[in-house]
């Protein structure tokens, strides 16, 4: 059955199983039942108890409360649990121990001093005058100058750091002899009569109230601004407080800094700020900003040179007949792609948040026609994503809505006239349909029929009835014009077309066709059977 093995309080240090031993929990040899040779292990254990672990180094495996003999510095130690603690005598080392407690000793090998630890921190009992230890009084020492001679002087010592001396005469340290090296390291390269601060010490200096001085930064008094009486100055004045600089009587005018921003502020109620120049002996007012309202009032013309101008108002009135753009172009060849206007309506993430343009396109090419007006570009309406950040990225043509139209029309970029018209069943491009149904149109179902009306259309030219609805609910019906067909079988250029059935239609004989049934007529040669999307011309026999 195995040893279970408790120390003094109960606690298990470890389980021992039958016929083993164990030499890591503690650094003695713990055997289990019927470990063979045990005696041998037993009798060595009574010996590392009996000289205490003497070794010069302390055991692996300590247990709190257990000694130790350091062979090193022949000491008795004890394990509190952080640390081997020596018993009935200091730690000596060249550092404070760490994990100390209340009434510890230490003994500073380096510099020769004992202290006793208060439970926060070591205290120095003595000697009190060992460099490195926190020294705080005056010392006599004497240095030797760079003569050879010997001076006598106060050092003012504050933890170890020579904050002033005193000397009764002025003189230069030698730099061979030890106290005076040591006196030019601490800031004194000279030492003045009477009493001198550490060049070393930051911010060392005479505080308090004084009745006199020959000078004030190295500058005679006579050199300072008065602020009893007016006066002028030839350098620069700096004010580095956020408060800054204050005008008139009831300090009526700021100028101040905050953090990075400059402020120019008149506290007065309705005062104004007025900036003026002399023009050629005139004084005259080129800006105003008024107190009363807020407004600013430019005398003069005004020159933007900046890239951007941004006006934050709802409503921008400019009182000029004529908005000048790209001023700066002298010449055709350096004229902007595009000149105008620009609606921003979001991040371009979806449709509805493109920007908007109405500008002069200088890349669009007329025909050169005084039809055309021969000016080597067009008003263009855009919307574009600003694909890559870039204005007009990918520019798209959108809508210009308005009543009437005054123009001279010379082209489109599709051929037909279409009408919107409410459908009663789902309808695709080129399909032939028929007026009736559960609506106004419906798909066309029979051949050859008298019926037809005419053809779903893809983008017309023209579309009547545009508002009625959507593509879904009310398709595009190309009335007349060239527009794509759903024709199935073949047919050569010019044959006429009739209505097959199934929203489709085919090419039939003359003998076949009347005034009613015939849709319109091929464009080109159709060389395949199959049912496809066929170029045609419709509303003609």
């Amino acid at each position: 059955m195995a040893y279970k093995i408790n120390n003094t309080f109960g606690t298990l240090l470890v389980t021992l199983a039958d016929g083993t031993i164990d030499t890591a929990s503690t650094d003695l040899t713990l055997f289990g039942k019927g470990y063979a040779g045990f005696g041998e292990k037993l009798n060595e254990n009574f010996i590392k108890v009996l000289e205490n672990f003497n070794n010069t180094s302390s055991p692996a495996n300590k247990l709190q409360g257990q000694l130790w003999f350091d062979q090193t510095n022949k000491q008795i130690n004890v394990y509190t649990g952080n640390k081997w603690k020596p018993v009935g005598s200091t730690t000596n080392s060249t550092t404070a121990p760490t994990n100390a407690v209340k009434g510890d000793l230490w003994f500073d090998t380096a510099n020769t001093q004992l202290y006793v630890y208060t439970g926060t921190a070591w205290t120095l009992i003595g000697p009190t005058s060992v460099a490195g230890s926190g020294v705080t009084q005056v010392i006599t020492e004497t240095v030797q100058d760079n003569t050879g001679v010997f001076r006598s002087i106060l050092k003012l010592v504050t933890q170890d750091t020579v904050v002033g001396v005193v000397s009764n005469l002025a003189f230069t340290p030698s730099s061979s002899e030890t106290n005076a090296a040591a006196l030019i390291a601490a800031g004194f390269t000279s030492v003045a009569q009477g009493i001198q601060l550490s060049s070393t010490v930051s911010s060392a200096k005479f505080r308090g109230t004084a009745t006199d001085s020959d000078a004030l930064g190295g500058a005679a008094a006579s050199t300072f601004l008065k602020s009893t009486e007016n006066d002028t100055t030839t350098g620069s004045l700096n004010i580095q407080n956020d408060t800054g600089l204050k005008i008139g009587a009831g300090n009526d005018v700021e100028m101040s800094m905050t953090g990075d921003d400059f402020t120019i502020a008149n506290v007065t109620s309705n005062g104004n700020i007025i900036f003026k120049v002399k023009d050629g002996g005139v004084t005259k007012t080129v800006l105003t900003m008024a107190g009363d309202t807020g407004d600013v009032r430019i005398s003069g013309n005004l020159t933007i040179d900046g890239d951007t101008v941004t006006s934050n108002t709802s409503t921008l009135t400019v009182e000029d007949n004529i908005i000048e753009l790209n001023r700066n172009v002298s010449s055709n060849s350096g004229m902007p792609n595009y000149s105008g206007l620009k609606v921003n309506r979001g991040e371009t993430s979806v449709a509805t948040e493109q920007d908007l343009y109405w500008v002069w396109d200088e890349t669009f090419a007329d025909d050169g026609t005084t039809i055309h007006g021969n000016a080597g570009g067009a008003w263009t309406a855009f919307k574009s994503g600003g694909i890559g950040g870039q204005e007009m990225g990918a520019p798209t043509l959108v809508d210009i809505r308005a009543n009437v139209i005054h123009a001279t029309s010379t082209a489109a970029q599709y051929a037909d006239l279409a009408e919107r018209y409410e459908a009663d069943c789902e309808l695709e491009i080129g399909e032939v349909v028929v007026l009736g149904g559960q609506a106004e149109i419906t798909k066309c179902k029979k051949e050859l029929s008298n019926e037809v009306f005419g053809v779903v259309s893809e983008s017309p030219a023209f579309l009547m009835n545009a508002q009625a609805g959507n593509n879904d609910t009310h398709p595009m019906i190309a009335l007349k014009g060239r527009v794509l067909v759903k024709v199935k079988g073949c047919g050569n250029a010019g044959d006429r077309i009739v209505s097959a059935g199934n929203g489709e239609a085919k090419v039939v004989n003359l003998d076949e066709c009347n005034h009613f049934n015939v849709l319109g007529r091929l464009i080109k040669t159709k060389y395949n059977e199959e049912t496809a999307l066929t170029e045609c011309v419709i509303g003609v026999k």
